[in-house]
């Protein structure tokens, strides 16, 4: 299985991540920054994922968003213009953490070496094993003192 087909830095998963939230989350403002260090194990996880998909080569990618219950919730509410105090339904985190993995996913996609076809985005606990993937990197990002991280992997 060749690494070449996903050959995104993360730089460039930095720049991604941090226009996709200015443009919708923050008003424009870049709020997210990357974090040094692992962000460890969280302990109310809510993860959302993309897959990218080359079918010619039987590869392909996944792009995995990955925060605190609590952290989903708020990006819910930024991202869905609720107030504060508004009650984040599973409904509302499902559609706005998974568009967020969406949007994140495909621009990702567009860096692929190869024309990708993206997935519907998918929310759970924990993202499923994947056995014969292979795992790329991890980006560790700070917004607004919550910990993100966003995840890229090799599908083979």
């Amino acid at each position: 299985m060749s690494t070449a087909l996903v050959v995104v830095a993360k730089d460039q998963i930095l720049a991604i991540t941090q226009d996709v939230f200015a443009a919708m989350i923050d008003g424009g403002e870049v709020l997210i920054t990357e974090r040094a260090g692992a962000a460890g194990e969280f302990v109310d996880p809510v993860c959302a994922w993309v897959d990218m998909t080359v079918a010619a080569l039987g590869l392909g990618a996944r792009a995995v968003v990955r925060t605190e219950t609590a952290a989903a919730h708020e990006l819910t509410r930024a991202l869905l213009m609720m107030d504060a105090s508004e009650f984040v339904g599973p409904e509302d985190l499902a559609d706005a953490f998974g568009e967020l993995a969406n949007v994140v996913g495909g621009n990702v996609k567009s860096l692929l070496a190869a024309p990708a076809v993206l997935s519907l985005p998918t929310v759970a606990a924990h993202a499923p094993e994947l056995g014969a993937g292979q795992f790329l990197q991890d980006l560790t990002l700070d917004w607004r003192g919550h910990i993100l991280v966003v995840s890229l992997w090799m599908l083979g």
